[in-house]
């Protein structure tokens, strides 16, 4: 493990600026592939301390039990902890840090925590969904594990946001549709369109009144705990959107065709 004068570099994330620092003289070759589109100069909302250890012995992780990482916390504070790792992050001070071996997943799974708790307190959150540019704007296509995230992504090919984690964000009288460092490109849009996805033998769309598309949404959204106050907060935001953004059904087959004939808004948004 090689140190060196310290690390101190600044994210951009959908709107969050993370101000990252570690000793590791090798943290940041681990990021820079996906994250030097997303470095940023503007003053830090947020900052992480990265301490890198060796990675953890055949036995810490044989007796490792459950999810690769367990989000926790209370009153302000939240938590992570897996095997050879550990973090903890003060909600108020936007300050925190994180102890783990030579390896970005421990990081990103604590900052996709950190990230999505602060967006559902901010009138955002983040989504297990696939978003791409149309010309009226990007299109989100959300659904469980193997509904077609990816699959919509790659049969289009370009403007691609992300294909498997994209934010939300309130931006203006509308909403903005980014992606993440660690699954997703720079590119920005206005939302104009969500789409709950599911495989059929034909593409087809039906409208999804707000209550309904709520109700769908919400199985696709990171929560850090899911409490109470954040689940109270995403249903106030879910429900604002989408009486402002329209909702289909989209039953497709594996082939481009959908996005061509995918509905589109009028000149009211509906």
């Amino acid at each position: 493990m090689h140190l060196q004068s310290q690390l101190v570099v600044g994210f951009d994330i959908a709107g969050i600026v993370c101000r990252v620092e570690s000793r590791y003289d090798d943290f940041w070759s681990l990021l820079s592939p996906r994250y030097a589109d997303f470095v940023s100069k503007e003053t830090p909302t947020i900052s992480l301390r990265v301490d890198v250890v060796g990675p953890p012995a055949d036995d810490v992780v044989a007796r490792w039990m459950g999810p690769y990482a367990r989000i926790g916390g209370r009153d302000g504070r939240l938590t992570v902890e897996g095997a050879g790792f550990q973090g903890a992050f003060d909600e108020p001070t936007g300050e925190g840090w994180i102890t783990q071996p030579p390896d970005p997943a421990p990081f990103e799974t604590f900052l996709t925590a950190i990230c999505a708790q602060r967006l559902l307190h901010g009138r955002g959150f983040m989504l297990h969904a696939a978003a791409l540019v149309a010309p009226e704007g990007a299109r989100v296509f959300f659904g469980p594990s193997g509904s077609g995230k990816t699959t919509v992504a790659e049969l289009i090919g370009e403007g691609v946001i992300s294909d498997e984690i994209t934010v939300i964000r309130r931006a203006g009288d509308g909403y903005r549709v980014s992606g993440v460092p660690w699954r997703g490109s720079r590119l920005e849009a206005d939302l104009s369109a969500l789409f709950a996805l599911r495989h059929a033998s034909e593409t087809a769309f039906t409208p999804l009144a707000p209550a309904e598309a709520v109700r769908r949404l919400l199985g696709s959204v990171f929560f850090a705990r899911a409490d109470g106050g954040e689940i109270r907060h995403c249903l106030a935001t879910a429900e604002d959107m989408l009486r402002a953004v329209p909702c289909h059904e989209m039953r497709f087959t594996r082939d481009h065709s959908f996005w061509g004939a995918a509905p589109r808004p009028d000149r009211r948004g509906n």
